[in-house]
């Protein structure tokens, strides 16, 4: 009997997605690629088939987007372009596996090793469970507020400005940014590689050089100068720069990205010559680097007289040498690229002369910051003047008291907290199309927040320490003084918003008539000035009755130069007393009949 054929299946028709879902897609194409092209540049090898793996571990089931490896290090990366407004949610359901795994480690690890994870042919065997580092970071392309980060601590936080610096980096240096990027990833030194092998996991390293007389160098009392020669492969290795686009703390950031085209610049002498470089790099070592005489012990040089020999003892640890002057010379021997097999003899074999100044034991973070600023202006200031926007940068860090930099410290604060302008400005080049900073410091919050006892703010602030803050430069009270302005101006700022279409309340510039731009925002904040001098009490629920019908001013009709004319409008409209209105129509009426 001849069987009927059977009709083959028909394939199921594919889904027609919608323009938004594809350009959605390609969204989140794009920000794992630069994730993965940014691990990968830096050394790290991608667990495949640990990749969206599905997993079940301590009764939580879950998965990770991505997993990377470098020698004993475990990445564990989490991506999301969700909305602003809805990423809180989305890390808070991330939270219960984050903590399992923080709080049983070596459980983990010993789980990941095998199905369904299998991450050990990636991670080698010489390394025990207890010796593994596990990161979770989480990589948001929309921003994440700063009180999310703080109840999720169990995370490192990649935001996509960092995406995007590393990026930039990696692209430029290749390899030898894997020790900036460990140290973002807070990887201790002791804790990495063969280091977690060692007995002693902070083996320190011996450079020849010489010490200055402390009476000599000029600098304050108790820090060191010293001079030695160090091969660029070990000075990388240590190596930090203070970059204002970089991921630290922004407060204490002031040089310039690298440059590409002067670093392969500088990198073509090295390739052509095979000749180091004979002028000096200038660089901060930490207090714990040691200064021997031949008989290895410690030189003071508080109590010599003259420069002499002397041995240069330090540390390997990540991120501990500051880079001052001459970052491009050193990052010229970057590991990887092409000529690898010529730069990587010169980068073992050639020696850097540095000068290092070496802080005193009691030296404070800020304290370090500021001299390290100060030095960095002080040189670069004589060649060809450095730029506006850099000396502001660094008089924030060492002239706080000035008015711009208050202005700045008032702007990162409203930037890094909750209010309704959080995570609006964008303080470097990588952040993307945020608001820029600068014209509102300048113009909109500058003559606000000014320290003076005629100033608006300043004037009303109730504080004993008000008087003395800027001329005894009293930090305490300088820090509470921009808590008072940041405190004021959410509540102006939230009343206004309050009253305003929240669909506008963007910086997105495909939105027609948006509401946060440079214009608009000072026009707001010169309201507020006008508002203050005028003794219109500044608190939520008045000012939100005050700025009912917002929603119907004109703010498309002014120009971007036309913040005065709009803050007098909205302070005319809507916040000036009677009285003051009544006045004001009437010395019109009077113009007009005159004229």
């Amino acid at each position: 009997m001849i069987k009927a054929k059977t009709k083959p299946k028909a394939k199921a028709k594919a889904k027609t997605l919608s323009p938004e879902e594809k350009a959605r897609r390609s969204l989140q194409r794009r920000h794992r690629k630069e994730i993965r092209d940014t691990f990968a540049a830096a050394g790290f090898k991608r667990a495949d088939q640990a990749s969206d793996k599905e997993f079940k571990f301590l009764d939580v089931t879950t998965d990770f987007d991505d997993v990377f490896i470098l020698e004993n290090v475990v990445v564990l990366a989490e991506y999301t372009i969700t909305k602003e407004s809805e990423i809180s949610a989305h890390a808070k359901g991330k939270y219960a596996i984050y903590e399992r795994i923080n709080n049983n480690k070596d459980e983990f690890v010993k789980f990941a090793r095998t199905a369904p994870l299998n991450i050990g042919s990636e991670l080698s065997e010489k390394y025990s469970d207890s010796q593994v580092v596990v990161v979770i970071l989480y990589c948001a392309l929309n921003t994440v507020k700063a009180e999310l980060k703080q109840q999720i601590t169990y995370a490192t936080f990649m935001d996509y400005s960092v995406v995007r610096y590393f990026q930039l980096l990696t692209r430029t240096v290749k390899q030898s940014a894997r020790s900036e990027l460990l140290a973002f990833l807070r990887v201790d030194f002791a804790k990495f590689g063969h280091q977690a092998l060692q007995n002693n996991p902070s083996p320190r390293e011996a450079f020849r050089g010489s010490v200055l007389p402390e009476g000599q160098s000029k600098f304050p009392p108790g820090y060191k100068v010293v001079s030695f020669y160090i091969n660029p492969s070990a000075l990388l290795a240590r190596a930090y720069v203070l970059r204002r686009d970089g991921w630290r703390d922004r407060n204490g950031l002031y040089q310039r990205m690298i440059i590409r085209r002067k670093l392969e610049s500088v990198r073509k002498y090295l390739l052509d010559s095979k000749r180091v470089f004979v002028n000096n790099i200038i660089v901060t070592l930490p207090s714990g680097t040691k200064v021997l005489d031949e008989h290895e012990d410690t030189i003071n040089p508080s109590i010599i007289t003259q420069t002499q020999p002397a041995t240069i003892s330090l540390t390997g640890d990540f991120n501990s040498i500051g880079l001052i002057d001459g970052q491009h010379r050193v990052f010229s021997y970057y590991e990887g690229g092409t000529n690898e097999d010529v730069i990587s003899e010169l980068r073992s074999q050639q020696n850097l002369l540095v000068t290092g100044i070496i802080y005193p034991t009691d030296t404070s973070p800020e304290e370090k910051t500021r001299f390290e600023a100060g030095l960095f202006l002080e040189i670069n200031s004589n060649q060809a003047n450095a730029k506006s926007d850099l000396k502001q940068a660094i008089n924030q860090i060492i002239r706080p008291f000035l008015t711009d930099s208050i202005a700045r410290d008032v702007l990162d604060a409203i930037n890094d907290g909750t209010g309704v302008l959080a995570g609006k400005f964008s303080t470097n080049l990588l952040d993307g199309p945020g608001l820029k900073t600068t014209s509102v410091v300048s113009y909109g919050l500058r003559p606000l927040v000014r320290p003076v006892a005629t100033a608006p703010l300043f004037s009303k602030w109730d504080d004993k320490q008000k008087d003395l803050m800027v001329s005894a430069e009293d930090d305490a009270a300088r820090k509470r003084y921009i808590d008072y302005c940041v405190g004021k101006i959410s509540v102006f700022l939230a009343a206004a918003k309050s009253q305003l279409p929240s669909d506008r309340w963007t910086t997105d510039r495909k939105v027609a008539d948006r509401l946060i731009t440079p214009t608009v925002i000072n026009g707001l904040i010169g309201a507020m000035r006008q508002a203050v001098e005028a003794g219109v009490e500044i608190e939520f629920d008045g000012l939100r009755s005050k700025f009912a019908g917002l929603n119907g001013f004109a703010f498309g009709k002014y120009r971007s130069s036309q913040y005065t004319v709009m803050a007098s409008a909205i302070y005319k409209e809507f916040l000036a007393p009677p009285a003051q209105v009544q006045d004001s129509a009437m010395s019109e009426a009077i113009a007009e009949a005159e004229d």
